[in-house]
């Protein structure tokens, strides 16, 4: 049976397609009013900054180190969600991590679509790793955010420079010509049509570039040479196959990845910070950044 504070996180999923006649604003409202349920405790310290032309947002946890960065990247499927609603989940990374975060408020779409999302991300990871004193950063992302950390792992491997030491995607939208099984198998235990929101705000984010693209869609993409990789999701969301599939390829290509699947949990669950589960989950994530931290590759 489920516990009551899984079925808040369900109840709070399902208020973001609760209106049936929603335009994007009203979903942008939708999904700041289900962020305003993580307060930011008050000791946190904050700092809005130009990351490389992104805007962005400084949160630490009080006591932590000043030489790591997490670059972390909102999920919202690339149309919603924004900076400010994420500083809590950056603040439980950032004492987990012992780390600074970087909170990227990158380019919506569709009024910036694909490229520009990604572009943002990538441009404020460049100017993390510039800054003074900065030794080690990694990137976070969650849901279509955390697709956008795996499309910018690709990019700055191609490009060549540093790449991240380590990054950690939860419930990660890899694949936007969605051939996930799950997606159907699994759509009678997710509060979100997860299928229908990926051809929806996979369409806006795209732009008309082919779904599979493989910076838009990173599951079509070459995985090999790319930083160890932590993967979370829950067992009742329609994106499970795309954090199984993601894994698979990237070990099939020589990498490290590892997989943490939520037992009866929903989609992007770590964010939820009432779950036990998700603080447990931030705990693992915390000591899976610090190993790659003090043991760069």
């Amino acid at each position: 049976m489920a516990s009551s504070e899984v079925g808040r996180a369900r109840t709070l999923l399902a208020h973001l397609v609760s209106e049936p006649e929603a335009t994007m604003d009203d979903y942008r409202r939708l999904y700041d009013e289900v962020l305003a349920n993580f307060e930011l405790p008050g000791d946190a310290e904050v700092e809005d900054v130009d990351a490389g032309g992104a805007p962005a947002i400084w949160v630490s946890a009080p006591g932590t180190a000043r030489d790591q960065v997490v670059v972390l990247v909102h999920g919202g499927g690339w149309c919603m969600g924004n900076a400010k609603g994420y500083r809590e989940f950056g603040y439980r990374l950032s004492a987990a991590a012992d780390a600074r975060v970087l909170v990227v408020d990158y380019r919506l779409a569709p009024e910036n679509p694909f490229p520009a999302p990604l572009d943002d991300v990538v441009a404020a990871y460049r100017w993390a790793r510039e800054q003074e004193g900065v030794r080690r950063v990694a990137l976070v992302g969650d849901s279509a955010g955390g697709g956008l950390v795996v499309s910018a792992l690709v990019k700055l491997r191609d490009d060549g420079g540093p790449l991240p030491n380590a990054a950690v995607v939860c419930s990660p939208l890899v694949d936007l010509a969605g051939e996930g099984a799950s997606l159907t198998d699994r759509a009678h235990l997710d509060p979100l049509p997860a299928k229908a929101l990926v051809e929806a705000m996979g369409a806006a984010y795209r732009g008309g570039v082919d779904p599979k693209n493989p910076l838009a869609s990173p599951l079509y993409a070459d995985l090999s040479g790319l930083p160890p990789l932590r993967v979370l999701v829950g067992t009742d969301e329609g994106l499970h196959d795309d954090s199984v599939r993601l894994v698979d390829k990237v070990r099939a290509a020589g990498g490290e990845a590892e997989l943490e699947i939520g037992e009866g949990l929903v989609h992007i669950w770590p964010v939820f910070n009432f779950l036990p589960e998700a603080q447990a989950s931030t705990g693992r994530i915390g000591e899976f950044l610090r190993k790659r931290f003090a043991n760069p590759a």
